[in-house]
């Protein structure tokens, strides 16, 4: 099943299709694109992992990819 998009603001719904130059997305205006930046500017969002020297390492030399889960 798929879920219709919402904003991750506001949560109101998204068009997948938007006029030319209109671009918001994923947000459903450029006002909620704007208080999202803000919120990462100011540290509300984060991304947290453990940090693991030697995968950093490769990654910084583009021998992995950064996206893939880790080898356990």
């Amino acid at each position: 099943m798929v879920r219709p998009m919402t904003c991750p603001v506001c949560g109101k719904s998204v068009s997948a299709t938007s006029e030319e130059g209109t671009s918001a997305a994923p947000f459903c205006s450029l006002r909620c694109k704007q208080i999202d930046f803000v919120r990462w500017t100011d540290g509300r969002y984060a991304i947290v992992e453990q940090l693991d020297p030697s995968r950093l390492a490769e990654a910084m030399r583009g021998e992995i990819d950064v996206d893939s889960e880790p080898d356990e």
